[in-house]
């Protein structure tokens, strides 16, 4: 019967204060933090996550350019329980992310000891990186945790450890499983559910391939022992993740995100390998000088570490890689005394260790951007493991390569001032760091704020403090439902607030007369009849204004859908054409389902309204048209009134005479008639 050394009392402590400490920081502040919503929180728990609770099973969805099913499976259980707020969207990757700090110490204790597994994991529960992921509604934070569960049972199975050959702790050793099947099968089990995570998981199966043959040339006793049980790993593991492989070869063009992504790799196919090679500069690079250079996950070019985590870092993979090669060479000599075979279990933890990192990084090689915090999250606790491997030679303080005079192998407690000293500092640079990083300096920036929504949080939060503004407007670009939906989930349940959405770019709300209005600064034809509300009426960047504007109106003519022209005004010397709006009844309107942007492949995405506005000469040709609707018709409610302007491009020297305009609907190209039967509107307007 085999042993593994008991967990101590001290460690269990530790590492239970590590985890409740990793779920604290990462719930606190959740609502807020990320300042608000991004269309790939959104995207993922009210579009995919939904068709879970809608029943629409399959173990990958087109939307989006592609999600594995299994974390929205999860998701949806959140959703169904919490509805659609920060709670059911944010907090399953709390949960997720605060569980791979343990597993994290599972494994650095099953590779190295019991001092890198503490020092890993806690390293894990301060970084940026793992507070980034765990804090947001994304699918990629599962695939860390169930990659860490297949390489910790992988390594049950082999049979080896570092608490069984490289430590000279023995006291109260505890059974484990005679037969090393179980573990290869359970290993095998979280490796293909990893398949219906994130696409990145894709690699885990080639470093257990490269690990095997390593340990084939390093151990061929144990690997002759354990081949049996790493082949039916690999099997169950295929078999289980065919079914997604299935789905994929029948539907191919729902990976599209994939293809976009690889651009080194689709310029180094015609002859270009300069952005292969940048992007792999770039990504080794992303742990001391230039990381992750997007806003939505990181500060822009903000490394891994600073520079003593950088430096223990790089030291760290200098030690895997020398224990590894000695593996090597050890072999070939075929040295065999009780050190050699102590540093024989060092030298296959460290292969492994190299070939987890690089795997786990090499999506940045050949992805855009290159170091891509999310891209290479495979390798986001490897990473402190090789960071805390210096800490942990010191703490073995035996360096000899050969014989030992004592058959006994070095201890792998730390014992020394220095090694504690060395951890505390390690540790200590990671949260002075990373917590003002994340929690104050990433926030608080524009672009941060702008891709997050924040502002359209803080006018949420004004309403809600605000009752009397309960028919209102806010401008924004009309992307797609997002701010919307944004604006929504950050209004109480109980409010009466309606808010109009519409581009200020091309339009301006007349009834109701109040608007947020002023972010993002752009030019707005309307905004010298905008006027700043009295008081405190800030929201972040908007601002309330109220619309001081008299308009001409001429006889209604309105269109069966409930919409009305009330006015016309063509300008001769820039050929725009304004028409005014107002809402008679209750709008009838095709059904406007959320989908995912990018849609799934065939799926229409787009307005399902358009105002048609074209310009005719003399002999009634068309000369210019320009198409739009610049306000949200879903949000309009009967009595609004709004102007938009139609700005055709007029060639120089055309004479106009005649202005056509009607509404129709972009999907199916379909003309909306007016109630007297026509299917436009014609106004004579010279030139």
């Amino acid at each position: 019967m085999k042993h593994a050394l008991r967990i101590t009392h001290h460690e269990k402590w530790i590492i239970i204060l590590i985890t409740f400490f990793a779920f604290a920081i990462r719930i606190w502040n959740l609502g807020d933090m990320p300042p608000g919503w991004r269309d790939d929180e959104l995207i993922n728990s009210l579009v995919i996550s939904q068709h879970v609770l809608d029943g629409e099973w399959t173990v990958y969805y087109a939307d989006a350019s592609g999600h594995e099913a299994l974390y929205h499976v999860f998701n949806a259980f959140f959703l169904g329980v919490f509805g659609a707020n920060w709670l059911g969207i944010r907090l399953l990757s709390v949960f997720l992310g605060v569980l791979a700090v343990p597993v994290t110490w599972l494994l650095g204790r099953k590779l190295f000891g019991s001092w890198v597994g503490l020092l890993s994991a806690a390293g894990l529960t301060l970084s940026f990186w793992s507070l980034m992921y765990s804090r947001i509604g994304l699918r990629h934070v599962l695939m860390p945790l169930l990659t860490l569960l297949a390489f910790y049972f992988f390594w049950r199975g082999l049979g080896i450890g570092a608490q069984g050959s490289g430590s000279s702790d023995q006291r109260a050793p505890v059974p484990t499983l005679r037969s090393p099947i179980p573990n290869f099968v359970v290993a095998a089990v979280f490796m293909g559910l990893g398949f219906y995570t994130y696409f990145a998981s894709r690699g885990v199966p080639a470093i257990l391939l490269a690990f095997t043959a390593y340990l084939a040339i390093v151990d061929w006793q144990l690997f002759k022992r354990r081949w049996h049980g790493i082949l039916l790993m690999f099997v169950v593991t295929a078999v289980l993740a065919a079914p997604l492989f299935i789905t994929l070869a029948n539907q191919p063009e729902s990976e599209a995100r994939v293809a976009e992504l690889a651009v080194p790799i689709v310029e180094a196919r015609v002859g270009n390998f300069e952005p292969l090679l940048e992007h792999i500069v770039v990504t080794l690079s992303m742990f001391h000088a230039s990381g992750d250079g997007e806003w939505l996950y990181n500060i822009p070019g903000r490394p891994v570490f600073g520079w003593f985590g950088a430096l223990l870092f790089w030291l760290g993979i200098l030690m895997a890689t020398y224990y590894a090669l000695l593996g090597v060479i050890r072999s070939a000599y075929k040295r065999n005394t009780p050190h050699a075979l102590c540093t024989t279990h060092y030298s296959l933890a460290s292969a492994f260790l190299i070939a987890w990192w690089l795997a786990g990084i090499s999506p940045g090689f050949v992805s855009v951007p290159p170091a891509s915090l999310g891209h290479t999250i495979l390798a986001q606790s490897v990473v402190f493991m090789i960071a805390a491997l210096p800490i942990w030679r010191l703490g073995i303080g035996d360096w000899g390569l050969g014989h030992q005079r004592n058959s006994q192998p070095p201890t792998q407690t730390p014992q020394s001032l220095i090694t504690i000293g060395l951890s505390i500092i390690l540790l200590l640079s990671i949260a002075i760091r990373d917590f003002p990083d994340y929690f104050v300096e990433w926030p608080s920036r524009g672009m941060v704020r702008f891709l997050y929504r924040a502002e359209i949080k803080d006018v949420a939060e004004f309403l809600n403090e605000h009752p009397e503004y309960a028919d209102v407007g806010v401008s924004g670009l009309l992307a797609g439902p997002w701010d919307k939906m944004a604006l929504q989930m950050g209004l109480e349940e109980d409010t009466a607030v309606s808010v109009r959405w519409y581009n200020p770019e091309r339009a301006v709300l007349l009834n109701p007369p109040y608007s947020f209005t002023g972010y993002p600064k752009i030019e707005m034809p309307y905004e010298d009849v905008l006027n700043q509300v009295a008081g405190d009426n800030q929201a972040g960047y908007y601002s309330l204004q109220q619309v001081d504007m008299v308009h001409e109106q001429q006889d209604p003519i309105c269109f069966v859908n409930g919409l009305c022209i009330i006015a016309t005004n063509y300008d001769p010397s820039t050929h725009h054409l304004e028409l005014g709006f107002e809402v008679a009844r209750e709008l009838e309107l095709p059904e406007m389902p959320l989908i995912s942007n990018p849609p799934p492949p065939g799926v229409y995405s787009g307005p399902r309204l358009y105002a048609f506005a074209q310009l005719w000469d003399e002999n009634e040709q068309f000369v210019a048209g320009d198409d739009g609707f610049w306000v949200d018709p879903y949000t309009l409610q009967v009595g609004d009134l709004f102007l938009q302007q139609h700005w055709p491009q007029v060639a120089e020297g055309v004479v106009v005479k005649t202005a056509v305009f009607g509404l129709y609907d972009p999907l199916t190209g379909e003309r909306v008639l007016t109630e007297d039967g026509r299917d436009f509107v014609r106004v004579e307007i010279g030139d």
